[in-house]
């Protein structure tokens, strides 16, 4: 989500006018999150990181590198399209269920690091400061999508019904991405004047609950059609054990 209209929120402790909502999203911006929330974050990142490489090198061999570069490109490319909302507002997909089903959850993680870092650097998209938010908040959305995938397809016994779970999947985990972005803005000081996660968490949880029926749908669209034509190369859905009547 690329931010509500800018008359949402003025702020008088910022450099300039801007609405609060400009930092919204699962890309937050330099100076919506307080320090100590950044920090805390940031860690959290980090460790999420470092046990996410140690499962890919005891899991992948060298050859998967080419698989994780492409995938990344994929999404990098993806996020960086906007789509039209409502009330002035964009969004763009996130790609962590998609993700999670090609790669695996932790190469996925990993994937969905580089991207979120190449875009902080290379074109201001989310901040510096924030970087351990927003990594976070990204593997929060892959390793939600498949553990929910994981749990609803059991018993899937059609290729209709594995796009719908599959959209359900990549729905919900967006959904939890931007509650956690919400708290996380919400929490800090630069939503105090507009009633904190009170007003954030409604407001970023109702343009994403549209902004989610796309990501649903994309998704579901591209996995099933990867499991019809290409199934060998879904190691998220390998690991799964899933099989699926077409």
């Amino acid at each position: 989500m690329r931010g509500l209209p800018k008359s949402f929120y003025t702020s008088s402790n910022t450099k300039s006018t801007k609405s609060v909502t400009e930092g919204f999203g699962t890309h937050i911006k330099d100076g919506f999150v307080d320090p100590i929330i950044a920090a805390a974050l940031f860690a959290a990142a980090i460790v999420v990181l470092v046990i996410s490489w140690k499962k890919v090198k005891a899991t992948y061999t060298q050859t998967f590198a080419a698989t994780l570069a492409i995938s990344s490109a994929f999404v990098f490319a993806a996020q960086m399209i906007n789509f039209p909302i409502a009330a002035g507002t964009s969004g763009h997909l996130v790609g962590g269920t998609f993700l999670a089903m090609l790669l695996g959850p932790f190469a996925a993680m990993i994937s969905m690091s580089i991207v979120v870092i190449m875009q902080a650097f290379f074109f201001a998209d989310g901040g510096i400061s924030t970087l351990g938010a927003n990594i976070f908040n990204m593997a929060l959305t892959v390793g939600l999508g498949f553990l929910l995938i994981k749990l609803l397809t059991r018993n899937t016994k059609s290729t209709g019904e594995f796009a719908s779970k599959v959209f359900v999947a990549s729905w919900v985990s967006v959904m939890v991405g931007a509650l956690a972005a919400g708290l996380e803005i919400g929490l800090s000081s630069v939503a105090s004047s507009v009633g904190g996660v009170w007003t954030v968490i409604p407001a970023l949880l109702g343009f994403y609950a549209v902004a989610g029926v796309i990501e649903g749908t994309v998704t579901a669209v591209l996995l099933t059609s990867i499991q019809r034509f290409q199934p060998t190369i879904m190691v998220g859905l390998n690991l799964l054990k899933t099989k699926v009547s077409v």
